[in-house]
């Protein structure tokens, strides 16, 4: 089919081009030849009138052109996607879709377990995939990777709809006969103890330490670091280490591991988790009905 004399086809292919801005890659991305993705490149830079991408020593970087492109085709192609899902009413019953959610371990042990049981009764053949967080979760959202982002609210951007979907409060874990701690703890000694904590992607640094640094310029003297949340509490038992963690996950750790909880030394923020989707798929069906389940599986939820 051709649009204002494009083969529309070819959208697909740019999409790739502009992403992996590499050949190969793209043309193994939608299952085409190199020679095939190359033609394709052909036919799009005489179309627009520009090499889209060019040589840069090793590799290929896009064009002044090819750079405004970028958002614009995901735009078309997120656009597209939902005009063809909104052709009929959803059926859970009846579905096959695949749900893909960008979601800490965090998110996949206090809450997902229950969306996915509740997928499981209502719509036996559709699945979820969840993907780690990574450094540019807004990029991931607006190129169309994942369906909903499932992130605290300060890591979603303004540009898409989003919708707050529980809270949880913050809270210390240390090993059950800790002889550095009894019931309670002070700032001090909080201070002065090893601590476990979470990092991910590239930059290696997690939110609670630049709030730390900035609310009291005081850097945690770190003893490990892992990728989980749910790992933290394995490297407390038979130590004096000390973590800061999520209260319901906290609570989940210490019925299973000889682990105590205390209140943090310090007016801790308040952590709001929330759930975004592209603003493109504002009225998908399936979307509408994944985002309904997830709100009633949180309301779920015991309070904290």
């Amino acid at each position: 089919m051709r649009f204002h004399g494009l083969d529309l086809n070819l959208l697909v292919v740019l999409d790739a081009l502009l992403v992996e801005q590499n050949i190969t890659r793209a043309g193994e991305r939608l299952f085409l030849s190199q020679p095939a993705t190359s033609a394709a490149l052909a036919r799009l830079r005489e179309y627009f009138q520009d090499q889209l991408l060019v040589p840069n020593g090793r590799k290929m970087v896009r064009t002044p052109k090819g750079e405004a492109l970028i958002q614009p085709v995901r735009d078309l192609l997120i656009q597209m996607r939902s005009t063809l899902e909104n052709r009929a009413e959803f059926e859970p019953a009846q579905s096959q879709r695949k749900f893909v959610l960008m979601a800490s371990d965090y998110v996949c042990t206090v809450l997902l377990p229950q969306v996915s049981r509740r997928l499981n009764e209502l719509a036996p053949m559709a699945s979820l995939e969840m993907i780690p967080p990574n450094d540019t979760p807004r990029e991931t959202l607006e190129r169309g990777n994942v369906d909903l982002l499932v992130l605290p609210a300060t890591h979603l951007g303004d540009d898409h709809p989003s919708l707050t979907i529980f809270e949880d409060r913050f809270v210390c874990m240390t090993c059950q006969d800790n002889p550095l701690v009894g019931d309670s703890l002070s700032f001090e000694q909080y201070k002065q103890m090893g601590h476990v904590l979470v990092r991910w992607g590239m930059q290696r640094v997690p939110s609670m330490d630049e709030w730390f640094l900035n609310r009291y310029n005081f850097e945690r003297r770190v003893e490990v670091i892992t990728n989980a949340f749910s790992n933290v509490p394995t490297f407390l038992p038979g130590t004096l280490r000390i973590a800061t963690m999520h209260l319901r996950l906290a609570q989940q750790c210490a019925r299973e591991l000889p682990l105590k909880i205390l209140p943090v030394p310090w007016d801790a923020p308040t952590l709001v988790m929330a759930i975004q989707w592209n603003r493109h798929q504002q009225h998908d069906p399936g979307l509408s009905w994944l985002r309904s389940l997830i709100v009633e599986s949180a309301a779920a939820m015991p309070d904290v």
